[in-house]
């Protein structure tokens, strides 16, 4: 199995502190994973809320010279994904991406790529996030993004009863 590095435990992202230090932490925890490799800069993090940006640069592209359709799902996906750690509800221990969907709707080309996230819906076994993807050289929404969380608790121990959410 892969070992990843500066790996990111949910309970040190949902334990609530000062919002600057949950930003520093999320920042340091990307290197050597892919949003590191995109160069993903949070600038805000907390309970229900999380934005973020790139500057454009070669990698972001697709061989034909677009920003590529990737890069925009990486960003909205890594936000909300941040997002939901932040947002679990007591007991949970982390999430599944159980569904994703992206409108494009513009294009960027040179600047800086931004990205909203927030929940919309937070339940006990689900959360729904929203994240708008803009360009700053413009102003524009160049993408609408929309996923749903499954949240994972831990397993029941034997005789105990199972939390609800948890499948046994």
């Amino acid at each position: 199995m892969t070992e990843v590095p500066n790996k990111l435990a949910p309970h040190e992202i949902g334990a609530g502190g000062q919002a600057s230090q949950l930003v520093e932490r999320i920042n340091a925890s990307q290197a050597g994973s892919l949003p590191g490799l995109l160069d993903f800069h949070w600038l805000e993090a907390g309970r229900g809320l999380i934005r973020g940006r790139f500057e454009i640069a070669a990698k972001h592209f697709s061989p034909h010279g677009l920003l590529h359709g990737a890069s925009i799902v990486a960003l909205a996906d890594t936000a909300c994904g941040f997002g939901c750690l932040a947002s679990l509800p007591d007991g949970a221990i982390g999430f599944a991406t159980g569904e994703l969907k992206t409108n494009f709707i513009g294009a960027a080309r040179e600047g800086g790529v931004s990205c909203a996230a927030r929940l919309v819906h937070a339940g006990r076994t689900t959360q729904v996030w929203d994240a708008d993807v803009s360009s700053e050289a413009t102003g524009k929404t160049i993408a609408l993004f929309r996923c749903t969380q499954m949240l994972l608790y831990p397993p029941a121990k034997a005789g105990e009863r199972a939390a609800q959410g948890e499948r046994t």
